[in-house]
């Protein structure tokens, strides 16, 4: 494309925008204005026009640094990479656990979000729920995520203990030790009279579900070395990213 067909003003806010990414103490608008042979009116344009949409922000010492929009970015672009491979994991998860249904969720920092699911119900389809959320501090999914999740700390502040763990753990003590005991293996179980639930971690915010009535006696061992490849393919999917 040549250069006349192109926007300049987008042309422009994108380079402000990659010399305040590549400052490790960002940049003033004057150090913009200069290095882009901009006058400063233009540039302050621009700078305002990137923070309002936050993909920068001015510090207390007036610096331009990158926002959370280009943080939200990259995390959206990370969540495809894992939801697409993540559908394949199911289907060969499905193959092993028939009967079971099986879950790929998400922790946002407002929300427990499933994303992907698998039923007997509905067999061999990949379900894309739109409104399924979990319970905080009570589902095996809710927990194993606010054990594990890198914004845990965040979601929990929305969704205060007192406010909605309290009536699930006698203490907050006793939930924390529930979270050490999820991260040091790996994974959040719920035992119940007719069927278990069980949530396996997954890096980069992510944890699989797994529910079934009567398993057999013998399904852990074999669900775990699943649940080992099911990582191993996510870990593999974003980082290629």
């Amino acid at each position: 494309m040549a250069n006349s067909d192109m926007v300049q003003s987008v042309l422009r806010a994108l380079d402000i925008l990659r010399l305040a990414t590549q400052a490790p103490n960002g940049l003033r608008l004057g150090e913009l204005a200069e290095a882009m042979d901009l006058k400063k009116s233009t540039a302050h344009n621009l700078v305002r026009t990137l923070c309002a949409r936050g993909f920068l922000v001015k510090d207390s010492a007036n610096r331009f640094l990158p926002g959370v929009a280009i943080q939200e970015l990259a995390r959206l672009s990370r969540s495809n990479l894992a939801l697409n491979e993540a559908t394949k994991q199911l289907r060969e998860l499905r193959k092993v656990f028939p009967n079971a249904t099986l879950t790929f969720s998400e922790l946002a920092p407002n929300a427990i979000h499933c994303r992907l699911r698998m039923s007997p119900d509905r067999p061999g389809e990949v379900q894309h729920p739109l409104e399924c959320h979990y319970t905080p501090y009570v589902a095996a999914t809710a927990v194993c995520l606010q054990a594990t999740g890198s914004n845990a700390g965040e979601f929990e502040r929305h969704f205060p203990f007192q406010e909605h763990g309290v009536t699930r753990w006698e203490n907050y003590e006793s939930f924390l030790a529930e979270k050490e005991r999820v991260r040091k293996n790996g994974y959040a179980i719920n035992q119940y009279i007719s069927h278990i639930a069980i949530a396996f971690a997954v890096p980069e915010n992510f944890a699989i579900g797994f529910s079934m009535e009567a398993p057999p006696d013998d399904f852990f061992p074999r669900l775990q070395e699943q649940i080992e490849r099911f990582r191993w393919a996510i870990r593999d999917a974003v980082a290629a990213s």
